[in-house]
């Protein structure tokens, strides 16, 4: 290292030179102060609640508004409800988890299905279908159970990311072959029309995935180029 202003070498630790009596400037701290400032804004309890508390006004003032049109104009709630229910799932969705210190995902995710079956149901009354309970329950009943799965194996396995996913990946593969199914039995559509090169495609993503955890070559070629 060496003085800015007469050239002269100084020794390491000093903070002024001998020689011209000029501040030492060392370039590496001051590369680590830009990188790292200390006046970074930090994430509080705080600034979650008023976020979630702001979001919350938003959408009782986005309610009231749709329901003072729907019954100015028609004294019913007529295309409101769809509306009403659409703010209400993205209020569970979004806004609820951030009234909470740590929101559990085992918790908020059941939760949020619930809510989706309840606004599909609402469409399906609504409209006057009768396809909620041989379609989309059965389909949001089983996406719940993969995503519930996967989530808890994420999250309490602490090894076989490889096999978790590949896994997943299958099942979800298969998971397609059930939501044609439940489309033929319900709206009498002609089954295998997409979900068979679906399954295909997931099926071998899978597989791959499998292979990656049981062949370290490959796995570790793949943690290298694709940060895997």
């Amino acid at each position: 290292m060496y003085c800015v202003k007469c050239g002269v070498r100084l020794q390491d630790g000093v903070s002024i030179c001998p020689l011209c009596q000029t501040p030492v400037w060392n370039p590496d701290e001051s590369k680590k102060e830009e990188l790292y400032p200390d006046n970074l804004p930090h994430h509080t309890r705080e600034s979650g609640l008023a976020g979630a508390a702001a979001m919350t006004v938003v959408c009782v003032i986005a309610l009231a508004a749709v329901m003072i049109v729907c019954f100015r104009l028609y004294d019913a709630l007529r295309w409101g409800s769809y509306a009403v229910g659409g703010i209400l799932l993205f209020y569970i969705a979004v806004i609820l988890p951030g009234w909470f210190r740590r929101p559990r995902s085992e918790v908020f995710v059941p939760v949020d299905f619930v809510a989706a079956a309840l606004y599909t149901l609402l469409i399906c009354l609504q409209t006057g279908g009768s396809w909620f309970f041989s379609f989309a329950l059965p389909v949001l009943l089983l996406s719940c159970l993969l995503t519930m799965t996967m989530i808890c194996l994420l999250k309490y396995v602490r090894r076989g990311k490889y096999y978790i996913f590949g896994g997943f990946l299958i099942l979800l593969g298969g998971f397609t072959v059930l939501v044609e199914l439940f489309e033929h039995l319900t709206f009498g559509t002609a089954m295998f029309r997409w979900s068979l090169f679906t399954l295909a495609v997931f099926c071998v993503v899978g597989l791959f995935l499998l292979l990656s955890g049981m062949i370290r070559p490959l796995r570790h070629a793949l943690e290298k180029y694709f940060f895997f």
